[in-house]
């Protein structure tokens, strides 16, 4: 018995065998915080370069096609030409231009690299972090979500996060009142936007817009041919600027596509010859 005992008291391990007095525990993945804070500020210089080769691809689009630069009825090109952009260059390492430029990369939330699936989310919610204007919805995501994750809404629903890897972002950061600051300021152009838009919308042509809309009747073309233009868009309802301005695209368009009928062209010839001007169109954010 005392036998038994003696042989199932402690084990003594082998010679030339050392013991480890810890476990091994997984790693912990490499972790978001302080760095997704880090790039907010950048983010911010990274979406206007980004923003700035987009418009710069777009116009050479226009100049190719016989488009006119900053329609409104082309804002939707402008925004799919946007998204596949950012989608081309996220997926294939996580950086865009500018996100390069300054140090920046897009990340899943685990610390691992983010995937396709989750770059096509966060590629295409872009739209949705742009509402009513300037980014207001996704900074007050990033402001929401803390400063561990900075996620704007696409962030939010693709579990990705945009961190500071490297160059600028790393090294200098990014102030604490700069995102609360961006956040107010962009509340405040979105409230002035949407009301101008809305004034402009609704707003009848006065008689002010109608003597700018005869000028030139006395040079280029007789004013009863004006006035009748004039006439003929209030008629048919045109009778705000934004509508008028819209028809005048359509008109210059189809020309340029060879599809203007002669009917059409007499009254861009009329329009033209009024000398009706025509407004320039809108402008984000990693």
């Amino acid at each position: 018995m005392g036998y038994v005992q003696d042989a199932a008291g402690p084990s003594v391990p082998p010679p030339g065998w050392t013991p480890t007095d810890t476990p091994q525990v997984p790693a912990p993945p490499p972790a978001a915080v302080g760095r997704a804070d880090a790039a907010v500020r950048w983010r911010i210089s990274a979406g206007l370069i980004d923003n700035i080769f987009v418009c710069c691809v777009y116009g050479a689009i226009c100049g190719l096609s016989g488009w006119r630069f900053g329609s409104v009825d082309h804002l939707w090109r402008v925004a799919v030409l946007d998204v596949a952009y950012h989608f081309a260059y996220e997926a294939h390492n996580g950086q865009t231009i500018g996100k390069r430029q300054y140090g920046l990369r897009v990340m899943a939330a685990d610390g691992g690299p983010a995937d396709t699936r989750a770059i096509a989310i966060r590629s295409v919610l872009r739209l949705v972090d742009l509402l009513p204007t300037y980014y207001l919805s996704g900074l007050v995501s990033m402001l929401r979500t803390g400063a561990a994750r900075r996620q704007r809404i696409g962030d939010v629903a693709a579990e990705t996060v945009v961190v500071a890897v490297e160059g600028r972002a790393l090294g200098r950061g990014t102030p604490g009142w700069m995102l609360p600051v961006a956040t107010i300021v962009a509340l405040l152009m979105s409230a002035i936007s949407i009301f101008g838009i809305a004034r402009s919308n609704s707003r009848p042509l006065t008689s002010s817009d109608r003597a700018a809309f005869m000028t030139g009747c006395e040079r280029d073309a007789s004013s009863s041919t004006c006035e009748c233009i004039l006439a003929r868009l209030e008629a048919e309802g045109y009778d705000t600027e934004n509508a008028q301005t819209q028809l005048y695209d359509h008109l210059r368009e189809d020309r340029a596509a060879g599809t203007l009928s002669p009917e059409g062209r007499d009254m861009l010839a009329a329009v033209n010859a009024c000398r009706v001007p025509a407004p320039a169109g809108p402008g984000p954010f990693a």
